[in-house]
């Protein structure tokens, strides 16, 4: 079952960003959040997930990926 939300996570430092699902699974570590945010995208559409990155002052920032959400089919 894919997790409801992928979550991008900073170390205490915020020199580590951490991908990853619900159940605490870890998808890769990353030196930015830009990083981080470039590699969770495909995977939280792929999944139909939420992106839920949390910020360095303490808010968050949420992303949702429904069906048809993703990049058009320019297999055509």
């Amino acid at each position: 079952m894919a997790p409801a939300a992928i979550h991008i996570v900073p170390d205490d430092n915020f020199d580590d960003w951490i991908v990853r699902g619900d159940i605490g699974q870890e998808f890769g570590h990353f030196p930015t959040r830009e990083e981080a945010e470039l590699a969770a995208e495909p995977l939280a559409r792929k999944r139909e997930a939420e992106l839920i990155v949390l910020l360095p002052d303490g808010r968050m920032s949420r992303k949702s990926f429904k069906k048809g959400d993703g990049p058009p089919d320019c297999s055509r």
